[in-house]
């Protein structure tokens, strides 16, 4: 890594990754402090994952090249490349998640429509009179 390309690719590879990872913790009271902790959550959850499979395309390069290790920024762009695929997923996945939660909400409250409101507040608001008896034909 000596030209400024490589080190600017790389820099632009580590903040996609982050930015992939960028999440918000509903539980925390400050939103900085939710970015934070919800990004440092998703990439712990995601890095070991990560971390095996650049291990293993490493090994496997490692294998076709008669044994010459890649240098550490081939790695840690494979890693970063890697780590925003699990990154997308995962997002993909909590959001699957979270509008099946939703959708099972709504199923269980019934949907109240704006005229059925008023015709319920028109119903309590006027005396109802009473039903007239009906006669049957015999």
């Amino acid at each position: 890594m000596q030209t400024f390309r490589e080190k600017f690719t790389l820099f632009l590879t580590a903040v996609a990754y982050l930015l992939f990872h960028s999440s918000l913790d509903p539980a925390a009271e400050n939103i900085i402090i939710g970015i934070i902790t919800g990004t440092a959550l998703q990439v712990l959850t995601t890095a070991p994952y990560a971390i095996g499979f650049t291990w293993i395309l490493v090994i496997i390069i490692r294998f076709l090249h008669d044994d010459k290790r890649p240098a550490w920024d081939r790695i840690a762009r494979i890693f970063f490349t890697i780590g925003i695929l699990f990154a997308f997923y995962l997002a993909l996945y909590e959001r699957n998640e979270r509008a099946l939660k939703e959708q099972e909400l709504q199923e269980k409250t019934p949907a109240v429509s704006s005229q059925s409101l008023k015709e319920t507040s028109k119903e309590t608001s006027q005396e109802t009179p009473t039903k007239p008896e009906r006669k049957t034909i015999q």
